[in-house]
């Protein structure tokens, strides 16, 4: 059975996500209606969550529906430590906001458009918002150097070309297939693989950490 995870509109912090058996991971699902975006530190979404990343809507961007068929995990980002996740999830939360508000014009100037000058669409889905959010994740890893992060991918057409990905920090991989209505059991997968990998890892550091001590006291 996985667990049930309220994603709450209060950021977690690294003691949070601990205490709750989290990863140090980014869940980025992508609207299937409409192409937009929403990130997440837990394998799971709320209204709030909406409420909080939708600040500006309006005819082009409107705020999404909750409903549980319209939203597909799109990637799963693993990171080295909690720290490196926290600040991840903010960056992309940021560079969201500068997006709609902030930098609105200037980010709209840059968007594909119609030839009635509006953001390029097929019947009511953007392909833009999750182009934007790929770059955006790409610049945060970049831009913090969050090395030994790792990307899953639910198609992994769409990270773009190598070019973008900075190989020294970032490794790519492909989400097994999946049928939505099994996405929960899925991304609980990933959050229990993320959980048993921190904690293999940070072990292994201490025992290196205790040889080396060892090996110190008795040269």
């Amino acid at each position: 059975m996985p667990m049930r995870l309220r994603a709450e509109k209060r950021h977690k912090t690294t003691e949070d996500l601990k205490r709750l058996n989290l990863g140090p991971q980014v869940f980025v699902f992508k609207n299937l209606f409409s192409g937009q975006i929403l990130y997440s530190q837990v394998p799971a979404y709320h209204q709030e969550q909406i409420d909080a990343q939708f600040l500006n809507p309006n005819w082009q961007n409107r705020k999404p529906s909750r409903r549980q068929d319209l939203w597909k995990i799109m990637c799963v980002a693993n990171f080295d430590n909690y720290e490196y996740a926290t600040a991840a999830y903010q960056g992309l939360l940021d560079l969201r906001k500068a997006r709609d508000i902030s930098q609105k014009k200037k980010s709209n100037e840059l968007r594909k458009k119609n030839d009635d000058g509006n953001v390029w669409y097929s019947g009511q889905y953007r392909p833009t918002y999750s182009q934007e959010a790929v770059a955006d994740l790409a610049h945060v890893i970049d831009e913090f150097e969050l090395e030994k992060t790792k990307l899953f991918w639910e198609n992994e057409w769409r990270r773009g070309e190598d070019k973008y990905w900075r190989a020294d920090l970032v490794e790519h991989d492909k989400l097994p297939v999946f049928n939505l209505k099994h996405q929960t059991v899925l991304l609980d997968v990933m959050r229990a693989k993320a959980v048993e990998a921190f904690a293999e890892e940070r072990a292994k550091q201490d025992a290196q950490g205790g040889q080396q001590n060892a090996n110190a006291a008795f040269a």
